[in-house]
């Protein structure tokens, strides 16, 4: 009888593109050395292929990045430095639009990034590399970084999202409230005490858009900081106190998947 390790392994020797995801998630759940260098093989046959080849596709690169740096954290990075620093493609229109906002950014652009955040050797290091990206011109590329550094579960990624949280861009804001909810995953709610973090979202709790007020005061419950935001309703106008109230018994929807295998949405 064929194990589940065998069925992903000889999927992941196939031509059987629809069947890959799969196949990896599920050596993710078997984990140990085995399932390891099955999905390296699979990563370094990825990095061979031309990226015009129909096996080929970033995301499907970006999730097997992301399963072995799962599986070992703490793995030499040079074989994944093909998705990280990809070769130019030949068309000199294709380069052109590639070197446009987040299409230039292949550590940070979503999906096709899923791998990076986690492996601990990359140079830069996954926070300090995001957080470079959140000055970046690109706002497409700046909201995925301030993604991205949620998804590192590093603590240290709190002090760049501290900033974020403040940015003029509502949707920037937004996205660093939602990484700051995901840290709480990487550390005790201790973590937040006196942090900038903390306070910034007890200030998005009175910000003039809704869904920025109503992700802070999920986060700060998430944080086990309920007090926070029950003492901002108690002060704040009937329109605002009556929608923090709302809130405080609302369940917390989950947060957007940043790969297929996260855990982290709740």
């Amino acid at each position: 009888m064929t194990s589940s390790l065998e069925e992903a392994e000889a999927v992941l020797l196939s031509d059987r593109k629809n069947d890959f995801p799969g196949a990896l998630l599920k050596l993710h759940g078997i984990g140990g050395p085995r399932a390891d260098a099955a999905v390296m093989r699979f990563v370094t046959c990825l990095s061979a292929l031309d990226h015009l080849d129909d096996l080929y596709e970033p995301d499907l690169h970006g999730l097997a990045v992301r399963v072995a740096a799962e599986l070992g954290p703490d793995r030499d990075v040079e074989p994944f430095r093909d998705l990280l620093e990809p070769r130019p493609p030949k068309n000199r229109l294709i380069r052109k639009v590639m070197s446009w906002g987040a299409l230039a950014y292949p550590d940070t652009y979503p999906r096709s990034a899923w791998g990076y955040t986690r492996l601990r050797r990359l140079s830069p290091p996954p926070v300090e590399r995001y957080t470079l990206r959140l000055r970046a011109d690109s706002a497409s590329v700046r909201v995925s970084a301030a993604m991205a550094l949620g998804d590192t579960a590093d603590l240290a990624a709190l002090e760049p999202l501290a900033e974020a949280l403040d940015a003029p861009s509502t949707d920037l804001r937004l996205q660093a409230i939602q990484s700051v909810r995901r840290l709480h995953h990487a550390g005790p709610p201790s973590a937040l005490d006196d942090h900038p973090a903390e306070a910034g979202l007890v200030k998005a709790l009175t910000d003039r858009s809704p869904q920025i007020r109503d992700a802070a005061a999920r986060a700060l419950m998430l944080w086990d900081r309920e007090d926070l935001v029950r003492r901002t309703a108690a002060t704040a106008a009937a329109p605002l106190a009556e929608a923090l109230q709302q809130t405080l018994t609302s369940p917390v929807d989950p947060l957007p998947r940043t790969w297929p295998g996260d855990d982290t949405t709740l």
